[in-house]
């Protein structure tokens, strides 16, 4: 990482995850090509989850052990300093590129292996776990959608292998 001094623990940095609406994954397809997408995502200790159709790019690229990228961003802002403040520190290219021309941000990047989860109790506890973070005022019907859906939803599990987060936070 070029900028150690923005670097947090891993600690943090699933708690980063676990805090994102959304994760944007990317990987290699079989063209050689960069497949990206934005998702909803649940971790479970050292695994992140995710669901989609069972025909797609999903279905085709994450299984087997895929290399997938995973990059979650938690908090995401540009500073709104008062004139005073700007005022005060006009002088400073420096300063005013760091405190007001910036953004303040949480970012994790995960490195995983994409596993395709077939087992069916797996499946329905993944979904649960999904919708607890998405829906929870709707658990009452959870089971008759994720029953009713099972066979056309796919589950992966992305196995974290590698996990790195930054942070850029104005004092």
């Amino acid at each position: 990482m070029r900028r150690s001094d923005r670097e947090l623990d891993q600690e943090i940095a699933l708690k980063i995850i676990d805090e994102c609406q959304y994760a944007t994954l990317s990987c290699i397809d079989e063209n050689n090509e960069i497949f990206s997408i934005p998702i909803s995502i649940f971790r479970d200790g050292m695994s992140i989850y995710i669901h989609g159709a069972k025909t797609g790019s999903k279905a085709r690229l994450y299984k087997d052990g895929k290399n997938v990228e995973l990059v979650a961003v938690s908090q995401n802002k540009v500073p709104t300093p008062s004139y005073e403040f700007c005022e005060s520190i006009k002088d400073s290219v420096s300063k005013l590129g760091s405190n007001i021309f910036t953004t303040e941000y949480l970012s994790a990047i995960a490195k995983t292996k994409a596993y395709e989860v077939t087992n069916e109790s797996q499946k329905i506890k993944a979904l649960e776990l999904l919708c607890r973070k998405y829906t929870p005022d709707y658990m009452d019907y959870f089971k008759t959608v994720a029953y009713g859906l099972l066979d056309i939803t796919s589950i992966y599990e992305l196995k974290i292998q590698y996990l790195s987060a930054k942070a850029k936070i104005i004092k």
